[in-house]
């Protein structure tokens, strides 16, 4: 089954109709199964309950053949069933990812994280930076923007460091041809010739990020310590710098508003020859990096609207860069 679709006028339609279709060709008796809705019809008062008469369709179709139905697990189903209904169109399929794919796999279990993981990849292409220079996060957090530099550096697919999909558990699923995929996908890898360094002053933060470099496994590729950003210094002449620092949810405004001129004034003081892009939903803060931004980037961050900017942080004077350019 893709998929199964079939008109409804009235919610209950959704249990009758499914009485017709035969589960037991996508679900075994020993294993769970979920139900994902996403429900748009205005005679259905409340998604759950579109869901809950497809969960006794699937159990009235399994007791009617074999006397007893599959158990419902909604935290990890062994298979998952998304249930759509568009006005009067339901469309029932079976989910082939299981948990969120920006989840790729390395991330510690219960670690609060600000950058979900494609945030993260797509705000480093944004730069357009791919492993030709070293990379810098001086306030790595849980080390996200890290690892997935590593990732692009590496031309690592998005998720070959995870090690289980909602398709793995489908009745037809053929190992062998997974395995193929996989072995295609690493024949494009290459190796990691750039610098990475992660850095953050906060301890309980660098243990986060330590433990998910090493379930990422890239203990070699990314160099971890614990620093100020105000005291640190790049290991080269040129590189990529990408910063995620507080917007102020737990730092009070004069702090906070602090903070960000220091960032600005150490970028000057410190980071010549180097371009560095910040992201931060705080215009004020933003304002007092005292630097002109090159690039200014609308990003989401979650429903947080923020700004992704670039700043070019040549060695001597901006004026003197540009007569340069020109000669």
């Amino acid at each position: 089954m893709s998929s199964a679709e079939f008109p409804i006028r009235e919610a209950d339609a959704i249990y009758k109709q499914s009485l017709k279709i035969d589960w037991s060709k996508y679900l075994d008796l020993n294993q769970t199964f979920a139900i994902d809705p996403n429900v748009n019809a205005l005679f259905i008062k409340h998604s759950n309950y579109a869901s809950l008469r497809l969960k006794d369709a699937i159990a009235d179709v399994f007791i009617q053949q074999n006397g007893k139905r599959p158990d419902v697990n909604p935290e990890n189903p062994d298979v998952l069933f998304n249930l759509h209904v568009d006005n009067h169109r339901v469309t029932i399929s079976l989910d082939s990812s299981g948990e969120s794919l920006n989840r790729r796999g390395y991330r510690e279990r219960g670690a609060k994280a600000p950058l979900n993981e494609v945030l993260a990849a797509g705000m480093i292409m944004l730069t357009g930076w791919h492993g030709e220079t070293d990379f810098y996060d001086p306030m790595c957090g849980s080390g996200t923007l890290p690892i997935e530099a590593s990732m692009i550096a590496q031309n690592l697919p998005a998720q070959f460091l995870r090690s289980q999909f909602g398709f793995m558990r489908w009745k037809d699923f053929d190992a062998q041809i997974w395995k193929e995929v996989k072995q295609e996908a690493s024949a494009g890898m290459r190796e990691q010739t750039c610098k990475i360094y992660a850095s953050d002053a906060d301890g309980r933060q660098l243990r986060s990020a330590k433990i998910n470099i090493e379930l990422a496994g890239f203990e070699e590729q990314i160099d971890v310590s614990m620093c100020d950003f105000t005291e640190s210094e790049p290991h080269g002449e040129q590189g990529v710098l990408i910063m995620n620092p507080p917007y102020g949810e737990r730092i009070e405004e004069d702090n906070l508003l602090l903070l960000y001129k220091r960032i600005g004034d150490h970028l000057k003081q410190a980071w010549s020859g180097h371009r560095a892009w910040i992201i931060s939903s705080n215009k004020e803060a933003l304002n007092k990096i005292g630097l002109k931004p090159s690039r200014k980037i609308p990003i989401m961050n979650g429903p947080l609207e923020c700004r992704f900017q670039q700043y070019e942080l040549f060695r001597g004077a901006r004026k003197d860069h540009v007569v340069s350019q020109i000669k």
